[in-house]
């Protein structure tokens, strides 16, 4: 090797020792900055000369060492493992959240609530039954009625309210656009952009030269796997491709489609749609192919489902279902007819001015058809008029049966409705009586609650395991650092050191040849 060799090597290796400083003071100043990930020099030897087949030719043509790339710590398999945890645990967070809300809501069905609306309606028609003449305790029994009703139609306010939070009103499409899921659609999209543009600038710089870019891709797609699950697959260029399900949403610096929240119905009141570039819709309903995050929670507490799992629409449609029952029920004794065999209400003789009985038609809630949660109400006629409640059931046939204004059998087979099993539990027939289906079906929101509840406890541990795991390899480590950066120094030193002997044995030469 040659003085002239020997400098040059010498010299190169300081400059890849600055170089390889200047990375490790970029990691120490970002070691705080939230998601930043690490980077490294790689040293690479450089292509070496061949003058000749013996040791001293072949120590003639080395040519020292460069630094290759900075490359940054990324690790595929431990980021895909974190964006699924993190998905996971937003997903059961947001759960979570929804079923808070919902466990407020079912409150309102027990002891301080319709339980209790329930238990003075049926205690006010056996109060009534005692003194059936009585107005006052007719109108005790429509205030308990109408408590009743109001009762359901506040909770069925507040289900519909939290359904268009979080999805807008299915019969009014155009509030979706001011609901969550469709600003976390929104948020995504724009995600997705900015994800294909980081891409395409990767591809324009080459990896190699894009640490930054890669830095910021990386965060970018740990904020996305908050709204959905993502599957990532890196490309050998640098690049990923980014699918949820089976769609791909991101190939390259390509944007493949963008998502669209829509209303639906009743039961799925909120779609989404996956739409192509131009706008022109691909599949009209993706919601099976999303899953997890922000967005597949919603979607899931949302929409009715056929495994046993309460969501809102699961729950107003077990609400509307008791409102229904109970109505029809209250009316039907109301208005009973048997034959000879009918509900009586008070009338007025109008020649005596006495009182006396009537057949009963008015119902005592309005006829719906059907009667919902929020839908049911007390009939104003009977409002107006109480004496129209139906308290007495007589036989027509008897002599004189208008005369029995003191027969009480009319209403006590409505407080007798009480003790009749009119709901079921786990479908066919009716197993328990309305105040028994509340106490039930409360206890499941609160079960399902304590489930999501301990399911987030499970996925948040796992998820902050992954990212202790995910943090370890790519963040910034002081003892490593630091360890590096005397490394560095002392192979700066030796370096500088070895060009200051070739130096001086080059003075001596040239002296010698003076």
């Amino acid at each position: 090797m040659t003085i002239n060799q020997t400098m040059n090597i010498s010299r190169e290796s300081m400059n890849n020792y600055q170089h390889a400083l200047a990375v490790v003071s970029q990691n120490l100043a970002n070691m705080n900055v939230d998601g930043y990930i690490k980077l490294r020099a790689d040293f690479a030897t450089n292509p070496t000369y061949s003058l000749g087949n013996n040791v001293y030719s072949n120590i003639r043509g080395l040519n020292g060492a460069s630094i290759s790339q900075i490359t940054s710590y990324a690790n595929n398999a431990a980021a895909n493992s974190a964006r699924g945890a993190n998905s996971q645990a937003q997903y059961y967070y947001t759960l979570g959240s929804i079923m808070d809300q919902l466990g407020e809501i079912s409150n309102e069905l027990g002891d301080d609530g319709l339980q209790a609306s329930f238990e003075e309606f049926f205690s006010a028609a056996q109060n009534l039954s005692a003194n059936p003449t009585d107005p006052s305790a007719r109108r005790i029994y429509l205030e308990s009625a109408q408590s009743v009703a109001m009762k359901f139609n506040s909770i069925a306010g507040s289900l519909d309210n939290l359904q268009e939070q979080l999805v807008g009103d299915w019969q009014h499409p155009a509030t979706i656009e001011n609901s969550d899921i469709y600003m976390s659609v929104q948020d995504f999209n724009k995600g997705l952009e900015r994800l294909a543009e980081l891409n395409k600038q990767i591809t324009i710089q080459g990896a190699e030269n894009s640490t930054g870019l890669i830095n910021e891709r990386e965060n970018l797609l740990k904020d996305l796997s908050a709204y959905m699950d993502l599957n990532v697959e890196y490309n050998k260029n640098g690049t990923v491709d980014v699918k949820t399900g089976d769609i791909k949403l991101v190939a390259g610096g390509e944007q493949q489609v963008k998502l669209n929240a829509v209303a639906g119905d009743k039961d799925t009141p909120a779609i989404i749609e996956i739409q192509k570039m131009d706008g022109t819709t691909m599949i009209s309903n993706a919601n099976d192919e999303i899953s997890g995050g922000q967005i597949g929670a919603i979607l899931d507490i949302v929409n009715t489902s056929d495994d046993g799992f309460i969501t809102i629409s699961g729950m107003r449609s077990k609400i509307d279902e008791m409102a229904n029952t109970f109505a029809t029920e209250v009316n039907n004794v109301q208005t009973f007819v048997n034959g000879d065999m009918q509900a009586m209400a008070l009338g007025t003789d109008p020649a005596t001015g006495e009182q006396i009985l009537v057949p009963s038609t008015e119902p005592i809630f309005n006829l719906d058809n059907p009667i919902t949660a929020d839908s049911i109400s007390v009939n104003r006629n009977v409002i107006d008029n109480p004496n129209l409640i139906a308290t007495a059931r007589v036989d027509t046939s008897v002599a004189g049966w208008e005369k029995n204004v003191g027969n009480s059998d009319n209403i006590v087979a409505t407080a007798q409705l009480r003790d009749k099993n009119t709901m079921s539990t786990y479908g066919g027939a009716n197993n328990v009586t309305f105040e028994g289906f509340l106490t039930y079906f409360s206890g499941e929101v609160g079960l399902q609650q304590s489930d999501i509840a301990g399911k987030f406890e499970t996925a948040n541990v796992v998820n902050e395991s992954a990212q202790t795991n995910y943090q370890s390899i790519t963040g910034v480590n002081l003892d490593e650092e630091l360890a590096d950066m005397i490394k560095f120094q002392r192979g700066y030193e030796a370096s500088a050191r070895m060009f200051n002997v070739a130096n001086e044995i080059y003075q001596v030469l040239v002296a010698l040849g003076e």
